[in-house]
């Protein structure tokens, strides 16, 4: 029999939960590796950056800490006010929820500090950041994601698959979250008057995204085939329609990314390439924003565990 697959109130917020906590991981990533590789050095463009990881961070701490007042509120089933019991919340510190709930609060608590401080950095500065700079920020950041690739141990549907299965995981959410988290960079680098300097720069990030993309993909399929039984499930399943509508929305997105690539980048020397550009790159934020909440609903309600 299947289980209902419309999300209650304890949920829903979970589900919001795990939208802000990816897209905390992916501003952390993305964004730190988008100003190193891509930054185009204006002041502006690397203060919004660091900015825009500071607010990730912020939402991505905050998120894990609501999630976990909402498993203690939901094994309670008494109301907002059993999300504040204090016994029931220090017995699950002590389960494989507390750690990941720790682990996590520790990488965004270290993204908070280090965006922080870089931010601080950056006003201070006399002259353009030089790239010791973002070779710092990338550092601390990177060791950041390696707390929240961690996490997952602790957590989700994978974390009772076996190891090697665990590092397709990692691998596929880090590629996920340098593609996702470099698209508001790229926007911001965009408003840049260099359109020469522009061009080989998104021409640069077209060629890695063929990497990390890639990456995505062979690891996306890999998680597939052991998470379901046979194709059938993609529409027989809620968990299997729900992957099918992730998979199409990817689809979708590697499209935009494929027309960016073949089309509009090429044609930004004209004033009307670069709007189509932007433009382009508004509807893929979009489209990946559906993709992160279809995510966040596929490991909140649609459990591929509630159909093996």
């Amino acid at each position: 029999m299947e289980m209902s697959t419309i999300p209650n109130a304890w949920e829903t917020a979970s589900l919001l939960c795990k939208f802000l906590f990816y897209l905390g991981a992916a501003s952390s990533l993305g964004g730190a590796l988008s100003l190193l590789l891509y930054g185009d050095g204006r002041r502006q463009s690397v203060q919004r950056i660091l900015l825009y990881q500071l607010i990730g961070g912020l939402l991505g701490f905050q998120a894990v800490l609501l999630n976990f007042l909402v498993q203690v509120g939901q094994i309670n089933n008494s109301g907002i006010a059993g999300a504040f019991d204090w016994g029931m919340a220090q017995i699950l510190l002590d389960t494989p929820l507390g750690d990941l709930s720790l682990y996590r609060l520790a990488a965004f608590a270290l993204i908070i500090a280090t965006s922080a401080a870089m931010l601080r950095q950056s006003h201070l500065l006399s002259a353009p950041p030089q790239l010791n700079f973002y070779k710092r920020n990338l550092v601390f950041h990177c060791l950041s994601f390696g707390l929240l690739l961690f996490s997952f141990r602790y957590g989700g549907h994978v974390s009772v698959l076996a190891l090697s299965v665990q590092v397709v995981l990692a691998v596929h959410f880090t590629a996920f979250a340098i593609w996702i988290g470099a698209l508001y960079p790229l926007y911001e680098f965009s408003n840049s008057t260099d359109t020469d300097r522009l061009q080989i720069v998104l021409k640069q990030f077209g060629d890695h995204a063929v990497f990390f993309v890639g990456a995505l993909l062979v690891a996306g399929v890999i998680l597939t085939l052991n998470l379901i039984h046979s194709p059938a499930e993609l529409l027989t399943s809620p968990y299997g329609r729900t992957l099918s509508i992730k998979l199409l929305l990817v689809a979708a997105l590697l499209g935009i990314a494929a027309i960016n690539k073949l089309r509009l980048v090429p044609q930004l020397l004209a004033s009307k390439g670069l709007q189509g550009f932007r433009k382009s790159l508004r509807v893929e934020v979009g489209v990946a924003s559906v993709l992160l909440l279809v995510t966040a609903y596929f490991s909140t309600v649609v459990d591929p565990m509630n159909h093996m």
